[in-house]
């Protein structure tokens, strides 16, 4: 059942959440990041990056946040800005920094040569992404063969984003699809990747919203009527966030909604801020409504959950920005589908520090920003 694959927004929020998990649920994650298109502003630059700083980057940032577990990289938004030259360029740098990361490529991708040269070494040389109407034995079986590959040699996503996900009607099609994909062959891993979070934020201001965590539901079900053992199943789903990775057409974003996302073993709690007043306001409020409204895990769960206390009780005062509610959003939930998958095979995991209540103290500095 484990290792856990969630796929992630190659985000400050998100790898920085992944670089803050603890030991003991990092050794049980293996996450997909998705780097973003050069459209998407980079929150650490206060800018949209160059095609020139991508390998720089993503290599620093593989090193500082994921620098000796594996991952895999998916540079499907930015394969066409950077060319085969400078894909091959942005793995050797991030193999410098972390060997272990493996290339994902989609079924297209299997034609190109370059993927010949994108090779890890170890059991698992590449990873193939396929969505699940995509999922046909024959075209996955096709293109291995193209790229002198087996299944064995890779681990495969099938991604059911789109895909209904109500359990009551769609675990049969999901376990079908799954087992067409084993049909292939013996795969390192299939794993099941999807998400019910809505692709807009489902909250009105001020409200809160709960939204089904029916991806594992169906998985959970899956597991039970199809045919692939469950030692070569994995589950993944997108974090705290839908499947739908859409980043901006033309350079530039909106301003962030200030809320929270807070999972928990059935569903995600939304809660969303007021459109006007202070960050540390509106945000002071976003926390105290998660700490007291009867589904908080408690301060210890995760890094996340201590801070949200924290800034729910006035024990720190600064609210943070974007990137770390994100970040909150991620740890906590990243925490909650460990503890899920780890209670599925007898495994538990520790619970973390806590910071001491002895007076305020600022978490940010020049963060609190005012929403007209």
């Amino acid at each position: 059942m484990l290792p856990y694959y969630p796929g992630l927004r190659f985000k400050q929020g998100e790898y920085t959440a992944a670089g803050k998990l603890p030991a003991d649920a990092q050794r049980f994650i293996e996450p997909r990041f998705v780097l973003p298109s050069l459209t998407e502003p980079d929150p650490a630059l206060e800018r949209t990056p160059t095609v020139d700083e991508i390998a720089h980057l993503t290599g620093d940032r593989v090193g500082k946040h994921w620098p000796i577990r594996r991952a895999f990289l998916d540079t499907h938004f930015i394969a066409r800005d950077l060319g085969d030259v400078g894909l091959l360029r942005l793995f050797r740098t991030v193999w410098g920094r972390n060997p272990q990361i493996v290339p994902v490529a989609r079924l297209t991708d299997l034609v190109n040569p370059l993927f010949r040269n994108l090779r890890c070494d170890g059991p698992i040389k590449l990873s193939v992404l396929v969505g699940y109407e995509e999922a046909d034995e024959e075209a996955i079986a096709e293109a291995l063969k193209t790229a002198r590959l087996e299944a064995s040699d890779c681990v495969i996503f099938v991604d059911f984003t789109g895909a209904p996900l109500d359990p009551e009607i769609a675990t049969g099609s999901v376990s079908g699809v799954l087992d067409r994909v084993g049909e292939v062959g013996l795969w390192q891993r299939i794993v099941f990747q999807a998400s019910n979070f809505p692709n807009k934020n489902p909250a009105a201001p001020g409200e809160t919203e709960l939204i089904p965590r029916h991806e594992w539901d169906v998985f959970h079900a899956a597991l039970k009527e199809c045919g692939i053992p469950p030692d070569r199943l994995g589950y993944g789903d997108f974090g705290a966030d839908c499947g739908e990775m859409v980043f901006p057409r033309k350079k530039g974003g909106g301003a962030a909604i200030r809320h929270l996302r807070y999972a928990t073993a059935s569903k995600t709690i939304v809660v969303r801020g007021a459109d006007t007043g202070k960050d540390a306001d509106v945000m002071a409020d976003v926390c105290k409504r998660i700490v007291d409204g009867g589904h908080f895990a408690g301060r210890a769960f995760s890094e996340a959950d201590d801070r949200i206390y924290c800034l729910a009780k006035g024990i720190i005062l600064g609210p943070g920005n974007a990137s770390n509610w994100r970040e909150w959003n991620m740890l906590h939930h990243m925490m909650q589908v460990i503890r899920d998958l780890g209670a599925l095979v007898g495994m538990e995991f520790a619970l973390g520090r806590v910071t001491p209540e002895v007076g305020q103290q600022p978490l940010f500095e020049n963060e609190d920003h005012t929403v007209a």
